[in-house]
């Protein structure tokens, strides 16, 4: 049998019951430990493809079949890692690496993820070594015939679609395993190792318990896309993203509008300023005009009443001088008359 081949030819470092008495619980735990951390290391590199094949993609089928991918292979590591036996842990992980290659190389997988279909065999491709490694350091090894084997049975119980079960090799190992003295499943089949496991188990739920709710919410929205009324709300949102996209230049046009119109108003203002500013200067140009002329004819009139005046107290003076003159001459003719008569009586008294 297949797997009974697989099992004949993993290879377990004896140990001394002293030694196993006393070092059972720390080289099982470290060989737990590497089991898990090559299963880690799966999760790893195909929640790295799977984000680079959504990151590449606008197809939302081949990201919602990228998000399924992820989302199954998830429990299926978590199981495979922590089967009760390491033995069956390695093997069962090395075969579901085999049906998920077998599965991308099929029309199936190709279908799944379309033109991204490289990104995950390259991602499957750099599993095998680190398998191999893993393989080696905890004494596992795998015969020519063996792998031919564990090819086959892989072929023969293949991945057809996203989401998967997967078909396990736990049930025939398990028979072949229990039958042999000293294996490691026979080892660790005990509380302190149902408790490793438990242990385990829970810290890889705690590093992807997140992730797998992210992937989730991921994929419900896809499918609640999918759904007419969906549609109709991607149309709105599509239109209100056309507005949005489209309300920068809207804003620039109006701003440009706005201010063309703050520059007619600013130079129509400015018009009508001009316009004001001659009016109010040919106003007070003709109010000048006409106070000057009032002043003049004023300084005119005042001229004539001072000419008037002047004229007026030239003749008095005149009439004064006159009157004066007269007087003085009326007072020396009289002063002469008064000499004459004097003159006249003193004659008259010379002659008597």
């Amino acid at each position: 049998m297949l797997l009974g081949a697989c099992a004949a030819c993993a290879h377990i470092p004896q140990q001394s019951e002293s030694a196993k008495r006393a070092g059972l619980e720390g080289s099982n735990l470290e060989l737990r430990t590497q089991t898990v951390s090559i299963g880690r290391e799966f999760l790893r590199q195909i929640e790295i493809a799977g984000d680079s094949i959504e990151a590449a993609t606008h197809d939302t089928r081949i990201q919602r079949n990228s998000l399924q991918w992820k989302l199954s292979s998830v429990p299926a590591v978590e199981e495979a890692v922590l089967r009760g036996d390491q033995v069956i842990a390695m093997f069962d992980l090395a075969a579901f690496r085999l049906q998920l290659a077998a599965f991308l190389d099929s029309p199936a997988g190709r279908e799944t993820f379309g033109d991204q279909l490289p990104v995950a065999q390259r991602a499957l491709e750099r599993l095998k070594p680190e398998w191999e490694a893993t393989a080696a350091a905890i004494g596992v090894q795998l015969s020519d015939d063996a792998r031919a084997r564990l090819n086959a049975w892989a072929e023969a119980h293949p991945i057809e679609r996203v989401p998967f079960l997967r078909p396990t090799i736990v049930g025939e190992m398990a028979h072949t395993l229990r039958a042999q003295e000293g294996s490691i499943g026979a080892a660790v089949g005990g509380m302190q190792e149902s408790l490793d496991r438990l242990e385990f188990r829970m810290s890889l739920t705690n590093e992807f318990a997140v992730k797998q709710a992210g992937w989730l919410s991921q994929l419900g929205a896809f499918e609640v896309g999918a759904t007419p009324e969906a549609s109709d709300a991607v149309k709105t949102l599509n239109s209100t993203r056309g507005l949005i996209e489209e309300t920068p230049e809207l804003i620039r046009r109006e701003r440009v509008a706005m201010l063309e119109d703050l520059e007619r108003q600013r130079r129509e203002s400015i018009a009508t300023l001009l316009e004001e500013r001659a009016t109010v200067l040919n106003a007070l140009a003709a109010e000048r005009a006409t106070v000057l002329a009032a002043i003049d004819a004023q300084r005119r009139l005042a001229m004539l009443d001072v000419d008037s005046l002047r004229v007026r107290v030239i003749a008095d003076e005149i009439r004064v001088v006159d009157h004066a003159m007269l007087r003085v001459a009326e007072l020396i003719g009289a002063l002469l008359l008064l000499v004459g008569l004097g003159l006249l009586m003193t004659r008259r008294r010379a002659a008597a």
